[in-house]
């Protein structure tokens, strides 16, 4: 959980192929990203963000160093090469389990998917995918550690977020890797990002 008592600042994605996105960050000794939130299919982003800190958000001037991440963002949506990095995550609040589940799945390339089994045994747990699912469900930095490449092992979706109502965004992020997906079933696998953005699923925010 987030130190209510350190600042947060809020910094609005307004336009991307999931709708928009908020990022949670704080420049309490450093900036450092809090929390990324996304859009869902009831629920902008901001009115997320709002419900669960209040008014403890500003809005500040965005430091060079997020004006950066952002163009990481940026290039991500338009199906380039993006980079990301975990140093200007702050994972001092998640379990050492949590940790290590979600830089395993950091690790994990762009254009591939694994499964909550596979991503177990990658950490030297393989009876702990129920748990792997749970970390990957409450994973705050959603996209730059791309949890929604990980999948079941009957190449259905699964969830994204913890819930079912995210599979709509794990779709479409999952087509802009070049990802194909039939009925909600990965059915094929792809280094190569060329799609055809007509047959790209589309997120409704009212």
């Amino acid at each position: 959980m987030v130190d209510t008592k350190i600042q947060l600042y809020q910094k609005t994605i307004s336009k991307t192929p999931i709708g928009e996105i908020v990022i949670i960050w704080t420049d309490n000794n450093g900036f450092l990203i809090e929390e990324i939130i996304l859009s869902n299919s009831t629920k902008n982003a901001t009115e997320k963000a709002w419900d669960k800190y209040s008014s403890n958000l500003k809005i500040k001037k965005t430091p060079k160093k997020l004006n950066e991440i952002i163009k990481e963002f940026q290039k991500y949506f338009d199906g380039k090469n993006a980079h990301f990095e975990l140093y200007y995550l702050n994972m001092e609040n998640l379990t050492p389990f949590q940790k290590k589940v979600l830089v395993a799945e950091f690790n994990t390339k762009k254009g591939t998917i694994n499964t909550y089994s596979s991503l177990a045994k990658s950490i030297n747990n393989p009876k702990a995918y129920r748990a792997v699912g749970a970390a990957l469900g409450r994973n705050p930095f959603p996209i730059i550690i791309p949890c929604h490449r990980t999948i079941k092992a009957d190449r259905t979706l699964g969830g994204f977020g913890g819930v079912s109502e995210g599979l709509v965004s794990k779709q479409i992020l999952l087509e802009i890797e070049g990802i194909e997906i039939k009925q909600k079933r990965v059915v094929s696998e792809s280094y190569i990002v060329s799609l055809d953005k007509t047959k790209q699923s589309k997120l409704m925010v009212d």
